[in-house]
């Protein structure tokens, strides 16, 4: 992560930037519900490169994926996880954690 054009998956609406995104979650976690109901938390993360910023979408089980401002506003990540039902709820919440 990250490609250099992105996710390859279909666009989601979202208000807010990748940037505002992260500097929302900020060193906390933000929880919210994704959109099938599951809850989740929202961490800052960086990817295998030791670079570049992502935000880390965890589950009540597992990580469902992690998004970085390639992929921010995609159904599915630069790296092919499927992460919609996870970034347009988060997207909705930020005005509200800030």
């Amino acid at each position: 992560m990250p490609h250099p054009n992105g996710s390859v998956g279909n666009p989601v609406t979202v208000a807010h930037t990748f940037e505002e995104a992260y500097s929302c979650v900020g060193m906390r976690e933000i929880e919210y519900f994704s959109t099938t109901g599951e809850p989740l938390t929202a961490t800052q993360g960086i990817a295998g490169d030791g670079v570049t910023p992502t935000i880390v979408l965890r589950g009540q089980r597992h990580v469902h994926g992690r998004v970085c401002a390639a992929c921010w506003g995609f159904m599915t990540s630069c790296t092919g996880e499927r992460i919609g039902q996870a970034v347009s709820p988060l997207d909705e919440v930020i005005d509200d954690a800030e």
